[in-house]
């Protein structure tokens, strides 16, 4: 049943990441929410069938065991993730930058913490490996086949490869981003899939397999590496290449035979890249596809002619191996050079984006350093750069998961985020070091790049970790077999026949097992903390190993016999509540019995379940939202408001609410929802707008200013702000409100001389990156003589012009 179920379970795992391939990563929120609420209903569904059937992960009454020692480094890795949604839960109550952003954020850790539960139990059991292993494979072939396949025109994907003519940005003018749409995260997790494939085969070409088996180990080495070459993502490159080489350093000696088996293979990949690469990613579909699978065969075929020649007998090994070393070490300098040539310029080059890099990292700490110890909330850097940028630069993502982790949880977030890392580097290093290189490479190339900002990239760490620390029975609790027993942990098997209805089975009189060993075979069981059978019934042994637990994650396997469930109520009641009468008085005791026996549960229990009501809102919300995307008129505000109320921070149905109502009801909307997110820019100037057309002059002024503090380099808002306010002076003057005009035309005066100022200083550093075209614009230059015209002849040339002339004030926005 166990075995099943893990397998089942594994399965559920690949079907959630395959969900979240087909969603772009679940880069966008939209895709998050929906998947996240299904998935928390998933685990409550599966949670309420297991205690409905009575299925328990093992069937075993408290018996004379060893108390295990549970895994430290998984342990340390729950309390990272733990503490790290503390902090968001904290900012969420106290009012963060953006409550939007932070409530996304707590769905994202509580989803990180389930499915790392998920994976590391499903990874007890050998099928809940296996299921693992086969999931982890089928979502590469899924995110690489569908990349190639796009390429050569089988399949469509939305933006899955990026056109430029940039030299700086691209050698060839497309770069593949397949299903994530952003080539540097796909080249890291393609990485991570092609060294994991890597470092796999010396182990299965170890053994000397048959061809077939061969050939099963090198064929997906040519796809993956070509993905990776045609992203041309530099960063991902380099981090490939630095866990590469943390691999080979802790495989030493198999250095050769990896060098040999993967020369043939890489260097037909190589090939496929310099043939695509020429054709900018737009090859022949038939010539394409049999190109690719020419090179794709003839480079495993090589590979393994390498292999056999390494593995020759006889008095030609000492001719025929060498030879296969000097063939595949020439075969991957080939390929490196002809890999070189055709990306020498942008390989060589890239000032621009270090340059660029410098600056958003520059302007990140002096933001981090305003909140130093805990952050300001989710999405920090998103709300807030506009507004602290130094250079008119374009940059929604910080670039560094590491920075955007400062800046969202501090210093502390920060520490728990790095002892996290390396609880699970440490589990997988010790348990199976060959899944450490995929796993640096991840986290290496989230120190560049905001790979952390794909809720995918987590779920492969996650799962690479599991994978890894799963593997450790698999070599550390090998079933050693002493007289035909388990030297470590034996099943107690029952043979008599249960005691009454929920009762606890009583110890064995002779315990089998470990105790039946001598005191020198059990002193050989080293990391393990033994108790003696008759110490374990003491209750305070049993406050202690819970006490233990909850410090160290240590507790004795004392486990629990449950019946099966019975169809009378009665039985039931006496099954759960044995020795207890039917009568209501005596329910509560009894129930909190049970209840206290399961106390260190209830925590993980009750947040869990506020986790999952959140994600439900939150996707009810979403789904709203979409709704009211393709709905009519009448239908449409309905339910936008459905969606606020489901979620009353959703800024993108705020914005859609406030465009089909009147100014007056827009103002109400937009003040609501700006008190979860006082620094959006986009609120304050749709604010700012609905008052300039309900005829608020002095308000409109004040969220000008605002929005205009949170965007300074926006020319369009600095333009469209004096226009607005000098039609409302014109209105107001016009009204015989002449205090009222003279307060917006000085308002409206200052915000140009703000703006002409900020202009100057950008044209007159030609340095500076300007990649947003911040400028003076010619409706603000004409704007200016206006103004200056009316403040110098007085305001009654405002109101009466010229016989002839038209008005120079421009119409309302």
């Amino acid at each position: 049943m166990a075995q099943r179920c893990s397998w089942y379970g594994g399965l559920l795992l690949t079907g959630l990441l395959l969900t979240a391939c087909s969603q772009t990563g679940w880069f966008f929120d939209s895709d998050l929410y929906l998947a996240s609420a299904s998935w928390a209903g998933l685990l409550l569904l599966v949670f309420g069938l297991a205690r409905i059937s009575g299925y328990r992960r093992s069937s075993y009454h408290r018996a004379a065991l060893p108390v295990i020692t549970r895994d430290p480094y998984r342990a340390i890795a729950a309390i990272g993730i733990g503490g790290i949604l503390g902090i968001y839960v904290l900012h969420g109550l106290q009012g963060p930058v953006s409550m939007e952003g932070t409530l996304k954020e707590i769905v994202l850790w509580g989803l990180y913490g389930s499915f790392a539960a998920a994976a590391w139990e499903v990874s007890r059991t050998a099928e809940g490996m296996a299921s693992l292993r086969l999931g982890w494979h089928l979502i590469g072939a899924v995110l690489c086949g569908s990349a190639l396949l796009h390429v050569y025109g089988v399949l469509d994907l939305p933006y899955g490869i990026y056109h430029t003519a940039d030299p700086a940005v691209s050698a060839t003018g497309a770069r593949l981003g397949g299903l994530l749409q952003y080539p540097n995260t796909f080249g890291a997790v393609m990485a991570a899939f092609l060294l994991e494939r890597l470092f796999a085969l010396a182990p299965a070409l170890q053994a000397r397999p048959g061809a077939l088996r061969a050939a099963a180990a090198l064929l997906p080495l040519p796809p993956y590496t070509a993905a990776l070459l045609l992203t041309e993502s530099r960063g991902a490159w380099l981090a490939a290449a630095l866990a590469c080489a943390a691999g080979l350093a802790l495989e030493r000696r198999r250095i050769e035979p990896l060098l040999i088996a993967a020369a043939a293979p890489l260097a037909s990949a190589a090939l496929v890249y310099r043939q695509l690469a020429d054709a900018k990613l737009a090859p022949a579909v038939l010539p394409g596809l049999l190109w690719l699978a020419g090179l794709w065969a003839g480079g495993v075929l090589a590979g393994l002619l390498l292999c056999r020649l390494r593995h020759s007998g006889g008095p030609r090994r000492r001719v025929l191996a060498p030879a296969a070393l000097v063939a595949a070490a020439a075969g991957c300098a080939a390929a490196g050079l002809a890999i070189l040539h055709q990306v020498q310029d942008r390989a060589l080059g890239g000032a621009a984006t270090l340059s660029a890099r410098r600056l958003i990292y520059s302007d990140a700490w002096q933001l981090a350093k305003s909140s130093l110890w805990l952050g300001q909330g989710g999405e920090t850097w998103r709300q807030s750069y506009r507004a602290i940028q130094s250079q008119p630069y374009v940059g929604g993502e910080v670039h560094s998961g590491y920075l955007d982790m400062l800046l969202n949880t501090g210093i502390i977030g920060l520490l728990l985020a790095c002892a996290l890392l390396l609880a699970l580097i440490a589990g997988i290093g010790r348990a199976c070091p060959r899944l450490l290189p995929p796993f640096l490479v991840l986290t290496v190339h989230a120190a560049i790049d905001f790979d952390w900002s794909y809720p995918l990239v987590w779920l492969l760490m996650l799962w690479l970790s599991a994978m890894g620390t799963g593997m450790a029975p698999l070599a550390c609790r090998t079933m050693r077999q002493e007289e035909g027993e388990n030297a470590f942990v034996r099943e107690v098997s029952i043979t008599e026949r249960p005691q009454p209805i929920g009762a606890l089975r009583h110890l064995l009189s002779k315990p089998t097992g470990i105790w039946s060993r001598t005191a020198s075979q059990r002193s050989g069981l080293k990391g393990r903390m033994s108790f003696p059978p008759s110490e374990l019934r003491k209750p305070i042994l049993c406050w202690r190993s819970r006490l233990l637990h909850w410090i160290s994650s240590r507790k004795p396997t004392v486990r629990y016999y449950r019946h099966q469930r019975t169809d009378s109520p009665k039985e039931g009641f006496r099954r759960y509540f044995p020795g207890t009468p039917l009568k209501p008085f005596c329910m509560p005791h009894r129930f909190a019995l049970r209840l206290s026996a399961q106390w260190h549960r209830l925590p993980l229990l009750l947040g869990f379940l506020c986790w999952a009501v959140l994600t439900a809102s939150l996707g009810m919300s979403e789904m709203k939202l979409r709704l009211a995307a393709s709905a009519g008129e009448a239908e449409r505000g309905e339910l936008l408001r459905a969606a606020l109320s489901w979620n009353p921070a959703n800024t993108a149905a705020a914005f859609g609410l406030s465009e089909l109502l009147p100014p007056e009801q827009q103002v109400i909307v937009l003040e609501r929802s700006l008190r979860y997110a006082p620094q959006h820019a986009g609120l304050s100037w749709r604010l700012a707008e609905a008052h300039a057309l309900a005829g608020r002059a002095d308000p409109a002024a004040v969220w000008y200013r605002k929005s205009l503090e949170l965007d300074r380099y926006s020319s369009d808002k600095q333009t469209r702000a004096v226009l607005a306010l000098t039609s409302l002076a014109v209105k107001q003057s016009a009204a015989g409100d002449v205090s009222g005009a003279g307060r917006s035309a000085s308002a409206a005066m200052g915000m140009l001389k703000r703006y002409r100022a900020l202009a100057e200083g950008v044209h007159a550093s030609p340095g500076l990156r300007n990649d947003r075209r911040f400028h003076l614009t010619a409706q603000a230059q004409r704007q200016a003589a206006f103004l200056e015209g009316w403040s110098g002849r007085g305001k009654r040339q405002l109101i009466r012009p010229r016989p002839g002339q038209a008005p120079t004030h421009p119409p309302l926005p």
